[in-house]
């Protein structure tokens, strides 16, 4: 632990952090977690995919802390995609090196893919708890494991910050080299590089050729998941099978999933199936939204989509994506949906929930609305009541009346931009 610890804190020699490491470009998200990293106590959790930058965002938050004038001693980072027998062991090493007293100095403490600790939440509580000479910042890429757990031990005691991919505005500041302006004005900028927006939405990777783009995902995002981290922290794992079926749901995007049809078709137990796309979820290669009913057991026995966790992941495998699917992707991936609604021949793609209200959104690969193709919107809209409709689609913002309804259609391009 002695050596890599002095590799990941090179700052202990140097005062300082590389430029490759804290990236010069700031993403829209690190300003409110510094915001919030500079006036409360709590822990900072960063979740989300790999390679979307959350290493990056620790090692911009220990440059300003280096720049502010904090001893780089009283920092320590560490990555637990090395071994390490606990955070305890960690520090009582990190007091061998340094001589930090790290149970009475002010110590910055930053814990890189945590979820491969076990145990780790209980840790963090425990000195939390007793010592707030201590600030933490934390990351994970098993989002639901990482989210149970600070449920379970850290409740109260942490701020949750998901890192997604690039918006469609960060990726045209990378990609051009300079800070946008307004979409009115950017407009056309943005337009013209939506085609390789969807498919490179990671940091790194913004300049690279298509080839590559598929390689690094491949390599670095899905594979890394299958055969590592899960095998990793589930030993039943089968990551064949855990292929199998990213590959179905990368390829099939926004698949209504018949678990006995699919347990049939791959000869594995209906149960199996379902633990093993919990770990999908669980790693942040797909999203499950689940069909609405008002009753939570009707809604439990109807046919859940499955949808990538970015349509990014889908390019990395096959050029015949389906882009009407691909642009309900963005836009799932935009707004978190929870539902969609099938009833019979009427489907509307997303529904937000909340309490009793509820907002429709349609999804259309197009530049101009059709009412013919809006009817099973306007059906749900009647149903249940509702006063306003949302379709998402190609064109400029404006607002359609229909009787006593009202349908907003929003720019996807804007939508994405923001």
């Amino acid at each position: 632990m002695y050596e890599s610890m002095l590799l990941q804190n090179q700052w202990w020699e140097s005062d300082k952090i590389s430029e490759e490491k804290a990236k010069p470009y700031r993403r829209e998200v690190f300003w409110d977690i510094m915001e919030t990293f500079q006036k409360y106590k709590q822990i900072i959790m960063l979740t989300g995919l790999r390679r979307v930058g959350k290493t990056t965002i620790m090692y911009q938050i220990i440059e300003h802390l280096l720049k502010n004038g904090v001893n780089s001693k009283n920092i320590l980072y560490f990555s637990f995609d090395l071994p390490s027998e606990g955070i305890i062991d960690l520090l009582k090493e990190y007091r061998n090196i340094t001589k930090v007293d790290w149970k009475k100095d002010k110590v910055y403490l930053f814990l890189d893919e945590i979820h491969k600790l076990k145990n780790w939440s209980s840790e963090l509580k425990l000195l939390y708890d007793n010592l707030p000479n201590l600030k933490i910042v934390i990351s994970g890429s098993a989002g639901i494991n990482l989210e149970r757990d600070a449920i379970k031990n850290l409740a109260g005691r942490h701020f949750k910050y998901e890192i997604k991919p690039l918006s469609l505005k960060e990726f045209a500041e990378l990609y051009y080299g300079r800070k946008m302006k307004s979409y009115s004005i950017e407009s056309m900028n943005v337009e013209a590089i939506f085609n390789e927006y969807i498919r490179k939405p990671f940091p790194e990777v913004v300049h690279y050729d298509y080839g590559k783009v598929k390689e690094y995902i491949q390599s670095f995002v899905v594979e890394k998941v299958l055969f590592s981290d899960l095998v990793d922290i589930f030993p039943k794992t089968d990551p064949y099978l855990l292929k199998a079926l990213s590959k179905l749901f990368l390829k099939e995007i926004g698949l209504i999933l018949n678990i006995s049809h699919l347990s049939e078709k791959l000869h594995v137990s209906k149960e199996n199936i379902r633990h093993h796309l919990f770990l999908l979820e669980f790693s942040k290669l797909i999203k499950t939204i689940r069909n609405y009913r008002p009753s939570f057991f009707a809604e439990s026995r109807k046919m859940p989509k499955i949808y990538p966790y970015h349509p990014s992941l889908s390019y990395a495998y096959y050029d015949d994506v389906d882009l009407d699917k691909v642009v309900e992707n963005l836009v799932l991936d935009r707004f978190e949906f929870k539902h969609y609604f099938r009833e019979r021949n009427r489907e509307v793609d997303f529904l937000k929930v909340e309490g009793k209200n509820m907002l429709p959104v349609e999804v259309k690969n197009t530049k101009n609305i059709d009412m013919d193709k809006l009817k099973s919107l306007v059906w749900f809209m009647e149903k249940f009541n509702v006063g306003e409709g949302w379709v998402v689609y190609l064109g400029e913002d404006k607002t359609l009346k229909f009787n006593n309804y009202k349908i907003r259609c929003v720019s996807l391009y804007k939508l994405l931009y923001h």
